[in-house]
C-alpha cells in the first residue's frame, strides 16, 4: 500500500506557527543539467493582511525564481499571538527563521508597503542572508503618514479624509468597523477603479484587526530605518508609483538617496499596487532584476 504524503505549509518558529506557500520549482532542467533558480521571499503589506495580496499577480515570476510567500505572525493563516510580539524586528527575525527552516542560503526579498518596512529591518539585521532586495511602494520611516495625508487632501473625498486616521492611528473598534473603513477608502489605493479587481483583491486576504490596531498605535510611530540605510550594500530595486497616496513617490526617492547600491523605477499609471495595475511591465522589470 502506498503511503499518503501530506504537506502542511506551516513552520513552527520563534514560538508561533507561520503559514507559508511555495510557488515554482527550485531546480529546472536545462540541457544536460539541472539549473538552480534564485529564491524570492514575498512579504505582504498590512499590517492585518496576508500573502493573498500577491496572488495571482506574482505567479509569472515563478518561471525564473522560486517564490516563498509567508503570512507574517498574527496575519492571514498564521497563528494569532499577542500583537505586542509583532514588532518589526520580530517579524524580520521570523523571515530569517523561515529561511533557515526551509534550508535556503542567501535569498532575494520583495516587501510591499508595510512588508517593505519589515524587509528594510530584515536587511539591517541579516545582511549576510540577503542577495537582492525589492522595496515596493513602501517607506523608510514613520514620516510616510504626514506625506500620505498631504496626498490624500488632493484626491480624497471629505468622507475618506475624515476616516483615514481611524486606521492609521489604531482606532478601529471591531471587524465591522474595519470593513466599513475599507469600503470607504479602498479605491484610494488604485489609479484606475476596476470594480471587479477591487472586489476580488479586497476580499481574498484574511484580515486581522488586532494586529493592525496594535501596530499602527505602538510600532509605526517608532519606525525609522533611515540612519541604517547608508550602510547597506545589498543590490536594491526601489519601486514607486505616481498615484500611490499612502507611500508617495517622495518616500521612494528618500530610500533611493539613502541606499548606496539602489536604483529607482516609478510606475506612472498605478496607485499603491503597480503589480496589479501595470502588471506586464512590473513582471518584466522584476524578471530582469532577479535574474541579472
Amino acid at each position: 500500500m502506498k503511503r499518503k504524503l501530506s504537506v502542511y505549509m506551516f513552520a513552527n518558529i520563534n514560538g508561533t506557527r507561520i503559514y507559508f506557500d511555495v510557488e515554482g520549482s527550485g531546480y529546472v532542467p536545462e540541457g544536460e543539467r539541472m539549473r538552480h533558480k534564485p529564491v524570492l521571499f514575498a512579504i505582504h503589506g498590512g499590517p492585518g493582511s496576508d500573502h493573498a495580496d500577491f496572488k495571482p499577480w506574482l505567479t509569472p515570476l515563478a518561471e525564473t525564481v522560486q517564490i516563498v510567500y509567508m503570512d507574517l505572525r498574527c496575519n492571514g493563516q498564521s497563528e494569532r499571538v499577542d500583537p505586542a510580539t509583532c514588532t518589526l524586528e520580530q517579524l524580520a527575525d521570523d523571515i530569517e527563521a523561515l529561511r533557515n527552516y526551509l534550508g535556503f542560503g542567501r535569498i532575494q526579498l520583495v516587501g510591499h508597503s508595510f512588508g517593505g518596512m519589515v524587509a528594510q529591518v530584515f536587511a539591517t539585521r541579516y545582511p549576510d542572508s540577503l542577495d537582492k532586495l525589492v522595496l515596493l511602494c513602501t517607506a523608510p520611516s514613520r514620516e510616510f503618514y504626514p506625506a500620505a495625508m498631504d496626498f490624500a487632501r488632493k484626491i480624497a473625498t471629505p468622507e475618506q479624509l475624515s476616516v483615514i486616521p481611524e486606521l492609521f492611528e489604531g482606532r478601529i473598534e471591531d471587524e465591522a468597523h474595519l470593513i466599513r473603513w475599507w469600503d470607504v477608502c479602498y479605491d484610494l489605493y488604485f489609479h484606475v477603479r476596476d470594480e471587479e479587481i477591487m472586489r476580488e483583491t479586497g476580499n481574498r486576504p484574511i484580515g486581522s484587526m488586532e494586529v493592525a490596531n496594535y501596530t499602527f498605535k505602538h510600532f509605526i510611530p517608532l519606525y525609522d530605518v533611515r540612519p541604517q540605510l547608508p550602510d547597506l550594500k545589498v543590490t536594491t530595486l526601489i519601486i514607486g508609483a505616481r498615484h500611490d497616496w499612502v507611500t508617495p513617490v517622495s518616500q521612494s526617492e528618500e530610500m533611493y538617496k539613502l541606499l548606496p547600491n539602489s536604483r529607482l523605477t516609478v510606475f506612472e499609471h498605478s496607485g499603491h499596487m503597480p503589480f496589479i495595475e501595470e502588471h506586464d511591465a512590473f513582471i518584466s522589470l522584476l524578471t530582469g532584476f532577479v535574474t541579472e
